[in-house]
């Protein structure tokens, strides 16, 4: 079975479900703990301790954070470090990514959430943001993986005039942009 850590607010609904399977045995929530080291076995596992200590922790597979992150990339260790490699623009800490919430046209990695605020504006931590940058990323995703070498830089980009207008309803181009192309 594959264990698991995260970290995070959830809504009501899901603190419902959580505590389900709480109540059956399947899961052991720990609030109020930190990490404070873990180390990486030879198979890819974290083997991690917190403080307060928690007893018989099995090792991780992964770790995921949910919510809560505190803005700005100086504040996500993985995305400074990430920044120094690849460095882009940033105002007030937040990364200026692409339309697509790419951090470069050459480097395939989306951020949404707080992080997309230059983007998505001032909306991007809430589930509207989050429906907003999720639409972005599965379309830039999906674009990454249709090109082909077979299809020209030509008709790649009449298939994108040709779509102005639904760019515009995912929240891409503008209205103005779908007008000025006669769709």
């Amino acid at each position: 079975m594959r264990q698991a850590i995260g970290g995070g607010s959830v809504t009501p609904r899901y603190h419902k479900i959580l505590q389900g399977h709480k109540q059956s045995g399947r899961l052991a929530l720990f609030t109020q703990t930190v990490v404070a080291s873990q180390k990486k076995t030879e198979s890819g596992q974290l083997i991690i301790t917190t403080e307060p200590p928690v007893p018989s922790l099995p090792p991780i597979d992964f770790v995921y954070f949910a919510t809560g992150m505190q803005g700005g990339i100086d504040n996500n260790p993985p995305l400074k470090a990430f920044h120094a490699k690849f460095p882009i623009d940033t105002m007030a800490g937040l990364p200026a990514l692409t339309d697509d919430l790419m951090w470069k046209e050459d480097v395939p990695l989306f951020v949404t959430g707080k992080m997309a605020a230059l983007r998505l504006g001032p909306g991007a931590g809430n589930l509207e943001g989050a429906r907003a940058g999720a639409e972005r990323v599965t379309l830039a995703v999906e674009a990454l993986l249709s090109k082909s070498d077979d299809v020209s830089k030509e008709e790649r980009e009449a298939l994108d005039d040709s779509q102005a207008t639904y760019r515009y309803a995912w929240g891409l181009g503008s209205r103005f942009e779908a007008l000025e192309s006669g769709d």
